[in-house]
């Protein structure tokens, strides 16, 4: 029986700095592969427009590795089952993959795993993919940590690989997965060699408005990097473009870099509390919404009476990527505004998302629901954002073309034209606002005070923010902030444009 190791390939599609690939090749052959899970696929958060730019992503990925002599190996299935029919054909010396912190499904997915291996007496190495850490850690060191991940060298490897034969099967047709039919058609083409080629021209070219236009819906769609899709997918690790980034030394490319590490430190809480993708933070918000699937279908089209609000999820359905805080007033209307469960709104959301991570959005969603009790409530406005934002329109009018012969004076607030109600009615085909802005956030407000006055609240914040807390100011400032009714009342966001 031969002896290989398996370099399991997961959403680290590359060969350059992947450690687990650069390990498993160190003292025996390899098997490269790639394992489709149905299953996975199969979650409401996952879609067509992620399954095919995952696709050219393996398609690149395996180009790479049938340079260097070994194609990918990709098959269907279970990932115990098809570990078990190569532990029948070859003596597996060892398992290499990275650390995943995914969606529930892949913790419990890798927990079978880790039980396999080690009834099988078959040793699983894991590799950092992220500055993300797997067991008992302070959350006063991560930040420390974190650097020591980011500091280390890029891996290369020059080295050709003996071809192993195994069973491989074909990339299955677009209705294996039983998706709606969803184009994205403005959507970026997915591999490392486009990768590529968007990280150079952003730091060529684009970077250096990066700063200025990042909060515009339309003008981030050029001045952000939007290579979050392709960090997603491993097509490039982040050391990559952290240290090509940090040679610039300019304003725009620190605050650029410094999103590299709020990437990561979110990430870590779903890390250290996988749950927290379906189960509130605080446990003092649980169902306090109401669903409403009228609301929901209406916010996921974009016909919300909102015009820029509508704009933005038009943009974002086409496109499968807009900036963060347009993703946020998104979330913060849903959630805020139309009252519905921060999980169903989140559904939605992550199947627009190219670029889905788990750990990003699912702890962005509460975020932006006012259900971790250490974060500022960000209810925004989404009038005041398009004026901010879009003041002349020019964004709304390309995605909400009925209201293209809007002047500037009416195109945010339509329905303060004279003789509002004839006018819709038999001129413009345009949704009228479903929710009332204004006494909708005020129900908001006043629904989360109530509940933060409840007997025990504080005392679960404290020890929530103790474990996930960011460590730039103290517990007790913190507390002091968000129990403040002014800065309730005001817009807080983390900018966090990849």
């Amino acid at each position: 029986m031969d002896e290989i190791n398996i370099c399991w390939f997961k959403k680290d599609l590359r060969v350059v700095d992947n450690e687990a690939l650069y390990e498993s090749s160190k003292n025996y052959d390899i098997l490269p592969i790639y394992i489709l899970e149905k299953e996975k696929w199969q979650q409401p958060s996952h879609s067509f427009r992620q399954w095919q730019f995952c696709k050219e992503c393996l398609i690149d990925l395996r180009e790479d590795l049938y340079s260097m002599g070994q194609p990918l190996i990709v098959r269907i299935g279970d990932v115990i089952d098809i570990f078990e029919e190569i532990n029948k054909t070859f003596k597996i010396k060892g398992i290499y993959s990275h650390q995943e912190t995914g969606d529930y499904l892949s913790y419990k997915r890798d927990q079978r795993v880790r039980k396999w291996s080690k009834e099988n007496n078959i040793p699983w190495m894991e590799y950092l993919q992220f500055g993300v850490f797997r067991g008992s850690l302070k959350r006063d060191k991560w930040a420390k940590n974190n650097k020591k991940h980011f500091d280390k060298e890029i891996i290369k490897i020059s080295k050709n690989f003996k071809k192993v034969s195994f069973k491989e099967e074909y990339l299955p047709s677009d209705e294996f997965f039983d998706f709606e039919n969803d184009q994205c058609l403005g959507r970026c083409k997915g591999g490392r060699k486009e990768a590529l080629k968007r990280l150079n021209h952003f730091l060529n070219n684009e970077i250096y408005s990066y700063g200025k236009n990042i909060s515009s819906p339309a003008k981030s769609y050029f001045s952000c990097s939007r290579l979050s899709p392709y960090i997603t997918m491993g097509c490039l690790s982040l050391k990559e473009i952290f240290k090509k980034t940090k040679f610039l030394k300019t304003k725009d490319s620190k605050m650029f870099n410094s999103r590299l590490f709020w990437h990561c430190h979110f990430i870590q809480k779903l890390e250290t509390q996988p749950e927290l993708e379906f189960k509130e933070y605080h446990p003092y918000f649980e169902n306090i919404r109401v669903k409403n699937d009228y609301f929901l279908e209406a916010w996921s089209e974009g016909k919300t009476g909102y015009p820029f609000l509508d704009a933005c999820m038009r943009s974002l359905n086409h496109n499968g990527w807009i900036n963060f805080r347009m993703r946020a007033m998104l979330m913060s209307f849903a959630s805020y505004n139309l009252w519905i469960p921060w999980q169903e709104s989140g559904l939605k959301l992550a199947q627009k998302f190219i670029d889905y991570e788990p750990g990003i959005h699912w702890n962005q969603c509460q975020m932006q629901s006012g259900t971790t009790s250490i974060n500022t409530n960000r209810i925004y406005n989404p009038i005041k954002q398009g004026k901010d934002h879009d003041p002349k329109g020019t964004f709304i009018k390309e995605w909400v073309p009925e209201l293209k012969d809007f002047s500037e004076d009416l195109i945010h607030e339509p329905w303060l034209i004279k003789n509002f109600d004839n006018y819709y009615s038999y001129t413009v085909n345009y949704v009228k606002p479903i929710v009332d802005l204004k006494l909708s956030s005020i129900y908001a407000r006043r629904s989360l005070f109530q509940i933060s006055q409840k007997e025990g609240y504080w005392s679960i914040s404290k020890l929530i923010y103790e474990k996930h807390g960011s460590r730039k100011s103290t517990y007790k400032s913190k507390a002091k902030k968000i129990k403040n009714k002014k800065t309730l009342n005001k817009q807080f966001e983390l900018d966090l444009n990849l």
